[in-house]
């Protein structure tokens, strides 16, 4: 594992125990609130009328996890609902006397199964859209990826079933600090790799001896963490690059994008150091937080509420330049939206914003757009000229 050099400006202790966001730090959610009251206006508002606009609602299809498009030196990537997604690598070949093929690497990113992103299934932020399949469904997968640790991200249930179902086989990707929950959950220690913000690791696949290594970036993201009352803040977040066979892919996790003086530096210093990206996966919606607002026919009054923790669509858009992506896809919406409105208005405002910015759609260069969930996207790895690997004796 490698790790340029930076500073710790984002750990908050000396034992790895606490970490927060180094830049100007963004409002909270009370003193946005209070923002707006001090400027006499109400922080909700009634629901946006949106019947007539083009955008289309999301809806869920079945996954094929795009076995008609070849493998070779493509990049894959299937919506699986909020922040998950499947993600193929090229497929690789081997130089071994005659050209055989291998089967691509998939990653998994930020799965949830559960009904409910919460510590119980009783309470909680719940599914508006089902998942596209069931974890069996899935095609062999090498690697999961966590982002950080909230609920909708980080979900027991469903590492619980992929540990019962594929066993030992499966390689972890956390950030800092939640090592420990893995292992205390029966995944085995040295099945899991825990990282800092810019650590690189070069990892082969589980019980192979093919020599093909995929390596994982962790790199910054705008956010928190913690699951309960007295662990705010005890783990680290992240967003992820993965590459392999020429691709290189970005998953931002959920992130916010302005602080208190201006955009996060965090995204453009990763596409200076790491750009341009084949494809990358970004949030354009707060999820399922405060989604009882969206429930009950009102809407936040505006997206500076919550923009230090959750990127709205124009922002994402920024984003997405910033890091230097050749296609994006938006994430994070609508799977725990409060009602059809919340569901269909991120869409309407990356359109909207998307005009005003200038950016294409998400399969032309440069683009940004969405996909249902279970699509499946699949783009042409530039970076690549050799995708052939020689496998080791």
């Amino acid at each position: 594992m490698s790790s340029p050099p930076t500073n710790l400006a984002h750990h908050a202790d000396e034992k790895n125990t606490a970490f927060r966001n180094p830049w100007m730090a963004p409002k909270s959610l009370l003193e946005s609130g209070q923002g707006l009251l001090a400027q006499g206006k109400f922080p909700l508002q009634l629901a946006r009328r949106l019947h007539h606009h083009p955008a289309k609602q999301i809806k869920v299809v079945k996954p094929d996890f795009g076995i008609a498009e070849p493998d070779e030196g493509r990049v894959k990537a299937t919506w699986l609902g909020h922040a998950g997604f499947m993600v193929q690598l090229p497929a690789p070949k081997v130089a071994h006397g005659k050209m055989a093929e291998l089967q691509p690497t998939r990653v998994l990113i930020d799965p949830i199964w559960s009904d409910r992103a919460s510590p119980t299934q009783w309470a909680g932020p719940k599914r508006r859209l089902p998942p596209p399949c069931s974890l069996k469904d899935l095609p062999e997968f090498h690697f999961v990826v966590t982002s950080h640790n909230h609920y909708d991200h980080l979900d027991w249930p469903t590492i619980e079933k992929i540990l019962k179902d594929r066993g030992p086989k499966v390689h972890y990707i956390v950030p800092l600090g939640n090592k420990s929950w893995f292992v205390s959950g029966g995944v085995p220690p040295e099945r899991i790799h825990e990282m800092d913000w810019w650590d690189s690791v070069e990892l082969p696949r589980p019980d192979s001896n093919d020599g093909i290594k995929t390596r994982f970036i962790c790199c910054p993201a705008q956010h928190g963490s913690g699951r309960g009352m007295h662990d705010q803040g005890a783990t680290l977040w992240a967003s992820w690059i993965v590459q392999e066979g020429g691709a290189n892919v970005y998953h931002a996790g959920d992130t916010g994008y302005m602080t208190e003086t201006g955009p996060c530096p965090a995204f453009k210093e990763i596409g200076d150091k790491y750009g341009p990206f084949d494809l990358a996966m970004v949030p354009i919606w707060r999820g399922g937080s405060l989604s009882f607002i969206a429930a009950m026919g009102m809407r936040i009054a505006s997206n500076d509420v919550l923009d230090g923790l959750h990127a709205s669509p124009a922002q994402a858009l920024m984003l997405h330049k910033d890091i230097r992506s050749r296609h994006t896809v938006g994430m994070h919406f609508a799977t725990f939206a409060g009602s059809d409105v919340e569901a269909l208005e991120p869409v309407v405002e990356l359109m909207e914003a998307r005009d005003k910015q200038g950016v294409n759609d998400l399969r032309d260069e440069w683009g940004f757009g969405v996909i249902d969930v279970g699509a499946t996207i699949s783009f042409e790895v530039q970076g690549a000229t050799e995708l052939e690997r020689t496998q080791t004796a």
